[in-house]
């Protein structure tokens, strides 16, 4: 979705340089260590149990509290990088991302471990906002869904790489090492982005300003790009501070809504699942161990699946896929709460990362075309900070669910029912938007 300014348009149709390449490839980093960051507390969570002695119920709580920190960073800071910039979200991101994680393993009840666990999600949250736009605005138009794709994920390979790296490590230094680990990591990313990726150059054209033409100038010449002719004229084009507004105006109201409801739902299915799926194998006799690498299996399913959803969108239809990807969502979290046997419940646990983390890159490339360059990151932050509520409630759902003797198998199946709701949105949107999505 080539925009109208002229930045855009000189880097829609030629190739893409190894800058861009690399910041691709660089939000697909970060989408993975927030993947490992997301997925931590589910790492921990046999290890909190067992040395608190706390029950489902307050389990399902600590496990929705970074969920929360990420909708308040969606929400919060988003707009932030539609007006200041893509760079600096990062930047301040990744500073809340790690002292979250630090801190985190200093915690010594609940109520620490919530608190931090918030200020981890913060950080999250508007990092996933913002490297959304990013992966898109680096791409060329004929790469843009792919990168997206791409991005998209890093989410399931941080959860893969970081639940194998630390499915041992957990045993001899405790659950507070994984949070150490994490946070050490995060640190390290923020030179990595100071040095190496620079501000995207739509957010610079809309500025309009001589400074913000210099800056373009110099970074078209990393790329290999020539300058901007002399005769081209920056507009600028500020965001003004009712763009959440104008998002659910006439022109956006509708896919919004259908969007956000729609990512809602999948993802209370996704985390439900991600975050007791170790939990409930350490309950049914499984060593924490197998019930960590059994969720880095889940993770492993879903960088395949993301990956083939990345190469089939553009050739079978972008709706269409994501559609069939929240079906099986479903069907697959039914078939898990029914077989018995390691080796079986590892397979489904694959199969299901491969179709709940199809749907979820599928509904990202859906956020990145909907939404104009001067709105991207605050439409995806309004689509993720909503939606995420159903990243809260899932958890805590599942805890209650269990607490009052409902069936795993039954409780899967409950949560798991949104995902086709979520399918039913997506037709929907189908038609409201035509054959551009279908």
């Amino acid at each position: 979705m080539a925009g109208g300014n002229p930045v855009t348009l000189a880097l829609a149709k030629a190739p893409m340089s190894r800058v861009q390449i690399a910041a691709v490839a660089l939000s697909v980093a970060l989408n993975a260590l927030d993947g490992f960051d997301v997925l931590s507390i589910t790492f921990a969570a046999p290890g909190i149990t067992k040395a608190w002695g706390i029950g489902p119920a307050q389990l399902g709580i600590a496990l929705s509290s970074g969920l929360v920190g990420m909708s308040i960073g969606s929400l919060a800071l988003a707009p932030l990088g539609d007006r200041h910039g893509r760079r600096p979200l990062i930047l301040a991101s990744l500073v809340f991302m790690a002292v979250g994680m630090l801190l985190t393993a200093t915690s010594t009840g609940i109520v620490t471990l919530c608190l931090w666990r918030v200020l981890t999600g913060v950080g999250i949250g508007g990092m996933v906002a913002t490297i959304n736009a990013v992966a898109s605005e680096f791409a060329n138009e004929r790469r843009r869904d792919l990168s997206v794709a791409v991005m998209t994920i890093g989410l399931p390979l941080g959860g893969l790489i970081g639940g194998f790296a630390v499915a041992e490590l957990v045993v001899t230094h405790g659950w507070q090492s994984i949070f150490v680990a994490g946070g050490l990591v995060t640190a390290v990313f923020i030179p990595i982005v100071w040095f190496g990726l620079p501000e995207s150059l739509e957010f610079l054209a809309r500025q309009g300003t001589p400074a913000a033409r210099q800056q373009i100038d110099r970074i078209l010449a990393r790329m290999g790009h020539p300058p901007l002719a002399a005769g081209v004229v920056l507009t600028a084009a500020p965001v003004s501070r009712g763009s959440f507004v104008e998002l659910f105006g006439p022109r956006f109201r509708v896919v919004t809504l259908l969007i956000v409801a729609a990512y809602f739902l999948h993802i209370t299915t996704f985390y439900f699942f991600s975050g007791w799926l170790p939990k409930l194998l350490t309950d049914i006799g499984y060593t924490a161990p197998d019930a960590i690498r059994t969720s880095a299996l889940m993770s492993l399913g879903g960088v395949l699946g993301g990956s083939a959803f990345g190469w089939a969108a553009p050739r079978f239809g972008l709706t269409r896929l994501v559609v069939f990807a929240m079906v099986g969502t479903a069907v697959t979290f039914v078939v898990f709460g029914h077989v018995s046997g390691l080796a079986a419940l590892q397979g489904m646990a694959f199969l299901a990362g491969i179709f709940v983390y199809s749907g979820i890159v599928g509904l990202y490339a859906l956020i990145a075309r909907t939404f104009p360059a001067e709105l991207r990151v605050t439409g995806t932050g309004l689509a993720i900070g909503i939606g995420r509520a159903g990243a809260v409630l899932g958890p805590v759902i599942g805890g209650f669910l269990i607490a009052a003797g409902t069936s795993i198998a039954l409780s899967i199946a409950i949560v798991g029912s949104g995902a086709l709701v979520a399918a039913g949105l997506l037709l929907a949107l189908r038609r409201v938007q035509g054959a551009a999505v279908a």
